[in-house]
């Protein structure tokens, strides 16, 4: 077994390889890399959660359990074809998920998803203390955080009240099967409403506020922490060698913007998923942090990150096509749709959207938004609907752009996800954004990104800037320069958006107030 001591290098080991698991909504993945990134092998589980028509959006973990040992036999055996050691694994996670298990670390239900909303009213009932939660926090009540989750579980669980022994998430699910420790680390932390942001460490107050008590919690660690190792039983059922460490990189979106190259403040990552996620570098706590941002732990060890979501990205995208484009087929036709957008290119669209399908998120939290379309004559066909869909989603995007400008100047986004494969995509997102754009051809930010985590953290690479030249330095990268004259059109597109939500939405606001 080799020893992962810091100051020992291992890099002339030139069988010394990583496992990375990379936990997604909709899939698990693992990667086999080298320690200069180079990828050996990889493989893919897909699965969906299961989504009800009140709001409820559950998981059974038993699908990331068989997720995770397939995929860990599957590399483990194309390790051995390759003359490859296994030698850590690393994983990264999607992070507001929770699961309740007993004191054998077995689920006493299916997870509650993080885009699940049955925890609404509890928000709304928890609005009073928003001040305390976010000045320790880092975010106000929210119904993303999984907090809230676990308090709906106490209030409406009694039968597992006494059963519950840990509140987890998946990664910290996942690590406990293969260590049967339990830890996690502070990224992860920041997202549950339960934590001190600044201290770095689980909060009486807020643990109060919310019912929930410490030792239901798993111990706090810095992203890069060595959580525990491989044991006998996970390697006789996997073939990954026992006693290897384990650790845990931090959330996904976290080591997505690491992987993208975001590691210095005016800077900018942004993965365009099933939502859309930006991350902004920051030193410390912005002193200025409005109440609609969020700050979390960056899986840079004592760094933070300002973040910000649109809840609809690719899925309002899927939802257009599926609806407008694929009925005769059944299926995307991608390259069709880009050449429909390229007829448009320069082109800024008369209808106007509101892409809120399942609420809006920050700048301005409200989960009872809904999409609209308007600004609609007869002259508008499908493809112009589609490209004011996108540059709805692009704009409110700005407005989350325009926010982080008001703690550091934004120079650079690096972009990646589903809607960063399209040229045409990419142009109006620079000349929406009015910056220049980077997009790297390797689409395993996540993954990469973990990867560097652990190589800094074990002392194999001195800085995040090395790491990425090492690893991501001879790889093909795409940039976006905006053309400001449509910059300047969309600025003014996008006010006329912003009104249009305000018009709606504050007045609803404001008629509620007065009935």
């Amino acid at each position: 077994m080799f020893n992962f001591c810091k100051g020992k290098s291992i890099w002339q080991e030139a069988t010394v390889s990583f496992l990375i698991i990379d936990v997604g909504t909709s899939s698990m993945r693992g990667f086999l890399f080298k320690r200069n990134g180079e990828k050996i092998a990889g493989c893919q589980e897909k699965y969906e959660p299961v989504k009800y028509s009140d709001g409820r959006i559950e998981q059974s973990p038993e699908t990331w359990t068989e997720s995770l040992v397939r995929i860990c036999r599957k590399i483990s055996s194309e390790s051995g074809k390759h003359k490859n050691s296994i030698n850590a694994v690393v994983v990264t996670a999607q992070r507001s998920s929770v699961i309740p298990v007993d004191y054998t670390g077995k689920p006493l239900m299916d997870a509650i998803m993080w885009q699940d909303s049955r925890n609404t009213e509890i928000c709304k009932e928890l609005e009073t203390k928003n001040d305390l939660v976010f000045r320790k926090s880092g975010a106000v009540i929210n119904t993303v955080f999984s907090g809230s989750r676990m308090m709906w579980i106490e209030r409406n669980c009694p039968e597992l009240s006494e059963k519950i022994y840990k509140y987890l998430n998946v990664p910290e699910y996942l690590i406990h099967i293969m260590t049967g420790k339990y830890g996690t680390d502070v990224t992860y932390g920041s997202r549950t409403h339960l934590m001190n942001i600044r201290e770095r460490e689980w909060d009486t107050e807020l643990l109060s506020v919310f019912g929930i008590r410490k030792e239901q919690l798993c111990k706090l660690h810095e992203a890069g922490d060595v959580l525990g190792t491989v044991t006998l039983s996970f390697s006789a059922e996997t073939g990954i060698p026992e006693g290897i460490p384990v650790i845990s990189a931090g959330g996904d979106q976290q080591c997505a913007a690491i992987g993208l190259g975001a590691v210095h403040e005016g800077e900018i990552s942004l993965v365009l998923g099933t939502g859309g996620f930006l991350m902004a570098p920051s030193e410390q706590v912005p002193e200025n942090l409005n109440k609609h941002m969020i700050c979390n732990c960056s899986s840079v060890k004592g760094q933070y990150i300002t973040e910000a979501n649109v809840l609809t990205c690719c899925s309002a995208f899927d939802w257009y096509c599926n609806n407008f484009y694929n009925r005769e087929t059944g299926k995307t036709d991608y390259e069709y749709i880009n050449q429909e957008l390229e007829g448009l290119d320069g082109y800024v669209s008369g209808a106007i959207v509101l892409p809120y399908f399942q609420g809006r998120s920050t700048p301005k939290w409200n989960p009872m938004a809904r999409a609209v379309f308007g600004g609609i004559t007869l002259n508008t066909d499908r493809r112009e609907l589609l490209k004011a869909l996108l540059e709805a989603i692009f704009m409110e995007i700005q407005n989350n752009i325009c926010s982080f400008n008001a703690y550091s100047n934004i120079t650079k986004a690096y972009i990646s996800g589903g809607l960063s494969k399209s040229d045409v995509m990419n142009q109006l997102q620079a000349d929406i954004y009015g910056i220049d754009l980077f997009h790297m051809e390797d689409s395993e930010a996540s993954a990469t990104g973990a990867l560097m985590v652990a190589l800094v953290s074990l002392g194999e690479e001195s800085a995040y800037d090395t790491a990425f030249e090492h690893i991501c330095g001879s790889r093909n990268v795409d940039c976006y320069h905006p053309r400001m004259k449509l910059h300047k059109e969309y600025e003014q597109k996008r006010k006329r958006m912003n009104y249009m939500y305000q018009s709606l939405y504050d007045d609803q606001e404001k008629c509620r107030g007065e009935i």
